[in-house]
């Protein structure tokens, strides 16, 4: 890796606050609503303590520990072959969240602003754009995210401050009215779309610096506000029993959104929110398959959009007229997803101890003096 391509470590927080924070912040919710109703907002308060515990051992560790890109370190302990054991399904994973973030964009985008535009008009521009921007590399999606998410955070800001006098914290209350049972599944639900931050371990060797241990408490605690925030707008602002039938409430939000008598309708922001969290999302995921795939040839690269293109347009074609059936194949995609990213986490992290203490040995064994007789074999 030449040090000109590398960046620091806030572009890479802003990564991930765009990247997983969308579905943090819109994707996730309306899942956790249907599972936890009125008691949604105690989810990712539950999942944040379940979620910090995994971020300090497999993932800190493994970051502590890597030296170089995890495709070597995978490579160096199971050989070529033997690596696709872990690349493979950490690919899937990759493509599993390139799919379901441009499902929901498509989807969003003809509810609400493109209601007579083909859907295959708008996956097709959203994938060329994207690999266009995974084309020009990590650093430029970086430097891209820096720019957007300051603006993204302050109308998120804006929309919390100005639908102030619509909430109604009543809304909360009574606590745990239908058990422990949902909030569990809804903490769930929470902390299978916080394991996304494993996609920081994919990219750690383009940093200039590594990241500490509270560098990843920060950025946890922040993605799990993120979450806390529109389920509590949501319940306080329309009550539990319309946030659950909504599909966007995030995006419902906007609509209350009104300045003095004669201002409103301002809900066309959030397309900004939107397409910013999209855009940078779906170009860390293409790109890490990319780099997974060690495609470094414009031929291998050009090969892998035009596959791309065939295999998610009309993919995403096929899943538009069908939402119904797709929300309920999400409600076992996030835990399923998330069991596995938690599994290959731990593994490894296994891995990289074994690689570590495996270099030590190496080190201590060429800094001793040789002997007569030489050592055991």
């Amino acid at each position: 890796m030449k040090k000109t391509n590398l960046f620091g470590l806030l572009p890479a927080v802003m990564i991930q606050i765009l990247s997983v924070g969308l579905v943090n912040h819109v994707l996730i919710v309306p899942l956790i609503l249907h599972t936890a109703k009125r008691d949604s907002w105690m989810c990712p308060v539950i999942a944040w303590i379940i979620a910090v515990l995994w971020v300090s051992f497999p993932v800190y560790g493994t970051m502590k520990r890597l030296n170089g890109s995890l495709k070597s370190m995978l490579e160096r302990v199971m050989g070529r072959a033997g690596s696709w054991t872990l690349k493979f399904p950490l690919a899937v994973m990759l493509f599993g969240i390139t799919l379901n973030t441009l499902v929901d964009t498509i989807s969003w985008s003809k509810t609400t602003y493109l209601p007579k535009t083909p859907t295959w008009v708008i996956s097709s521009a959203i994938i060329l754009i994207v690999l266009y921007a995974v084309g020009t590399g990590l650093r430029t999606i970086a430097y891209a995210s820096a720019v957007l998410l300051p603006f993204v955070l302050l109308l998120g800001d804006f929309v919390m401050t100005a639908n102030l006098p619509h909430k109604d914290y009543s809304y909360l209350k009574p606590y745990l009215e239908h058990g422990w049972t949902p909030v569990w599944y809804g903490a769930l639900l929470s902390v299978c779309a916080l394991v996304e931050l494993y996609t920081l371990v994919l990219y750690q060797h383009h940093l200039k610096k590594k990241f500490k241990w509270i560098h990843m408490f920060v950025l946890m605690t922040i993605l799990s506000l993120l979450t806390l925030g529109p389920l509590t707008g949501a319940i306080t602002q329309f009550g539990p029993v319309e946030a659950e039938k909504m599909r966007y409430p995030a995006f419902s939000q906007w609509r209350l959104v009104q300045i003095g008598k004669f201002i409103e309708h301002l809900d066309f922001f959030a397309i900004y929110q939107w397409i910013s969290g999209a855009m940078i999302r779906l170009s860390l995921s293409l790109f890490l398959m990319a780099d997974m795939l060690s495609l470094r040839s414009k031929g291998k690269k050009w090969g892998f959009a035009i596959v791309l293109l065939v295999l998610l347009v009309p993919l995403c074609q096929a899943i538009s007229d069908n939402m119904v059936l797709y929300r309920k194949i999400m409600m076992y995609y996030f835990p399923i997803a998330g069991a596995a990213v938690v599994a290959i986490s731990m593994i490894i992290w296994l891995l990289t101890v074994m690689d570590a203490r495996s270099s030590d040995k190496k080190t201590s064994a060429a800094g001793m003096p040789a002997e007569g007789n030489g050592g055991p074999s």
